[in-house]
This record gives C-alpha cells, structure tokens and sequence, in this order.
C-alpha cells in the first residue's frame, strides 16, 4: 500500500528516509521524482544537494554526504538504487553504519532507496519503516489504475470507450513474476495517445490496431479459442507467439492459471456470491464478466480435464521427457480435437 507515501507527497511533509521496494520500476522512479519536486521544486537538474549511489555503496561515503548541510538551500536529498543492502545479503558493517545513522538522522537530508527486494525481519528495515516509510510499490488496479488511465486521456485531449479501456487493460496486464506492468502499461499509453492524436477519442479498434499484446493478454486468446474449440484460431495465436519468442513451458503454466481461475469463479457462481466477493478472488469486473462468458461455454468437466492435461505436460517437460514445445503443441491439440 502507497497511502502513507501519497500522504506524504500532498501534505509536503517528506520523511528522513524511504525504502521503496518491489519489480515495479515504473512505480518506483515515479513516486522518487515526486518526492523530489516536493524537495526541490525548481528541479534538481544541476544541484550540488542531489547525489545518487549505485552497488556497490561506499556506506562511509553516503553517511558523510548525508552528515553534510545543504549547499545554500533546505534540503540534501540522497537516492540509492539496488544497492542489495536490505536483501539479507548486505555487509553486516555497512547495515551497522546506516542503522546508526537512522539512529540520529540529519533532518536536513532525505535518503530514498530503491530496492527490488527486501527483507523486513533486518533490524535495518525495521527501523526504516518506524521512522521512516517502508512501501511495497505494487501495479496499480481497480479504480487507482482507471483514474491513472484517464488523467493520462485527459491530459491529451482524448476521451476512451468503456470497450476501448476493458481491452486496453486486458492486453497490458502482465501476470509473471518480476515483470514492470506499469511500464509495459505506460509505453503501451504512449503509442496510443500517439495514434489517436486529434482524434479526440480512442475506440476498442484503435487499442486492437496499436496495442502491443503481453504474453498473458494473448493467453487470454488461448483461452478463448479452447474453449470455443476453434483449432484453427489457437494455432495461428500459438504460432504468433512462438514467433515473439515466448517460452512455451511458461505459456503452459499461464494457461494453468486461467484454467484454474475458471474453476474459481464456476465455484463463487454455483455458490451465488456477490459481484463484490467475486471482484476480490477474481479481479476487476471486466474480468468477472470474461470469466462468467466463458463459464457459458464451458464445463466444468472440461474445465478439469485441460487442468490434468497441463499438469501432465508440465511434468513431461520437468523429467526431460518431452520438449517444452511439442509438450505445448500437444496440449493445445488435446484440448479443441473431439474424440
């Protein structure tokens, strides 16, 4: 949760030192620069009161710039990025060096640190996030995500359809692990402010013509022509992303995922939840809405079948016992021709 950061940035009330953590790049850059206009709203472009330190950190150095008064201005800030410190694998001196700085910090200078991974039992990161801010920075969802959309739209003088944003979402939601959705997102956004230039409205078929669809958008794909049983559809999908390089033994494992998240909402359906109970399994409405599509055409039997036949190839490829692509060939094939 960023509600204490985002509190911090509007009430311009900015803290001794930030840990900001997590695979989400975007996220993290975005709230450092914020938290730099606060501290420098003329820019730091130029500053003799803005140092940045990479791995490996001189500890000695950056505690003697953070001991160090500010030139001819109120604040010194210092941001670190993957220094690897607060890992559980950083020299114990140097945590002992920053943990006795944190002890009596300078009021004057802000640290920011920028870290893919952390581990919060560190005596380091607890006394981070008790007197400072410890935030996990993850991609944005729901109406966050809507309102980040649509000021980006405003913003350029274009408005979006509901048909035009449920896609968008769709084809830029990235599922795998250590993947920057919101970058992914904001390059995406780009383009298509790009495109729609003087349109003054971006349509489902404009997203369709410009939008660069994720590994997990196009499983989205798959999914469909599974359960549509259109073979001819799920191998040109399968062969355009052989083309872009996808790993097949992954492709399996997110096609395991929505098989799985199907037999998640047939439960909540048979057992009559509300949309509100099914929006927090499952995710955002528009998603409810493809999975109870899809539950329309499907059983639930078929369901269980792609289920054991996933798990099967899966452990085909594991024991060396079948390539990772004929292993996703085979799937495919299994799961649309009749017996």
């Amino acid at each position: 949760m960023a509600s204490g950061l985002d509190d911090d940035i509007r009430n311009k009330s900015i803290k001794s030192v930030y840990l900001l953590y997590g695979t989400e790049q975007y996220l993290k850059k975005n709230y450092r620069d914020l938290i730099l206009k606060v501290l420098f709203p003329e820019g730091i472009e130029g500053s003799m009161n803005y140092t940045v330190f990479s791995a490996p950190v001189d500890m000695k150095e950056l505690v003697s710039t953070a001991r160090t008064m500010p030139f001819f201005g109120d604040h010194r800030a210092i941001c670190v990025s993957e220094s690897g410190l607060f890992s559980g694998k950083g020299k114990k001196d140097d945590l002992s060096l920053l943990l006795e700085y944190l002890g009596s910090p300078e009021q004057s200078t802000k640290l920011i640190f920028l870290e893919t991974s952390v581990k919060k039992t560190l005596s380091v990161t607890k006394q981070i996030e008790k007197t400072g801010n410890l935030t996990e920075l993850l991609a944005w969802k729901g109406e966050k995500l809507k309102k980040w959309v649509l000021s980006r739209m405003k913003k350029n003088s274009l408005e979006i359809t509901k048909e035009a944003y449920d896609a968008f979402i769709e084809m830029t939601s990235v599922n795998s692990e250590n993947t920057d959705t919101m970058l992914f997102m904001d390059n995406e956004l780009e383009k298509l402010v790009s495109y729609c230039a003087g349109k003054g409205r971006v349509d489902y078929s404009d997203v369709r013509a410009i939008v660069t669809d994720c590994a997990s958008s196009k499983v989205f794909s798959l999914v469909d022509a599974i359960v549509e049983k259109d073979e001819r559809t799920l191998m040109k999908i399968y062969s355009d992303m052989m083309m872009t390089k996808e790993d097949p033994a992954r492709i399996i494992s997110l096609l395991e995922q929505q098989f799985l998240k199907l037999l998640e909402t047939e439960s909540l359906v048979s057992g009559s939840a509300s949309l509100q109970k099914m929006e927090e399994v499952i995710g955002p409405e528009w998603m409810v809405r493809k999975q109870r599509r899809l539950l329309s055409r499907i059983k639930k039997e078929d369901i269980n079948n792609v289920l054991r036949k996933a798990n099967r190839y899966d452990l085909l490829i594991k024991s060396g016992k079948m390539k990772a692509d004929d292993a996703l060939v085979a799937l495919l094939l299994s799961t649309v021709r009749r017996k």
